[in-house]
């Protein structure tokens, strides 16, 4: 089983010896770990998932092997944050956050169709 605590870190631009610190264990514990020398035990998994702002899923990659039932497609680790980071807020940051998206959307939905418009404009010359 490979776990996803390097790439969580270094995403997070945390240290090996500030991720150790925060979980309660040794820097040489999370090398073993990087190095799928050695597993963390429940306990330790959640400790990660507290420190790294993820879910213990997140952490053993449960839903890149296993994705949830009916989902249809997996996440991007990007995706994963924003759900994240979405399930952690507040209900007004919420709601902004939903109508952020929606505009962000929208507006490259715009973006999109006026590139092709103007794609089927120069080939029609």
């Amino acid at each position: 089983m490979e776990l996803a605590i390097k790439a969580l870190r270094k995403k997070l631009h945390i240290s090996q010896t500030e991720f150790a610190s925060s979980v309660g264990v040794s820097l040489r514990t999370v090398g073993s770990w990087e190095r799928g020398e050695s597993l963390p035990n429940a306990e330790q998994v959640w400790n990660c998932a507290v420190a790294l702002g993820c879910t213990p899923n997140d952490i053993l990659g449960w839903y890149e092997d296993y994705p949830r039932e009916g989902s249809g497609e997996r996440l991007t680790s990007e995706e994963r944050e924003i759900v994240g980071c979405y399930r952690d807020s507040t209900p007004q940051w919420r709601q902004n956050i939903a109508m952020t998206a929606r505009a962000a959307a929208g507006e490259s939905k715009e973006t999109a169709k006026r590139g092709v418009s103007a794609t089927e404009k120069r080939a029609a010359v």
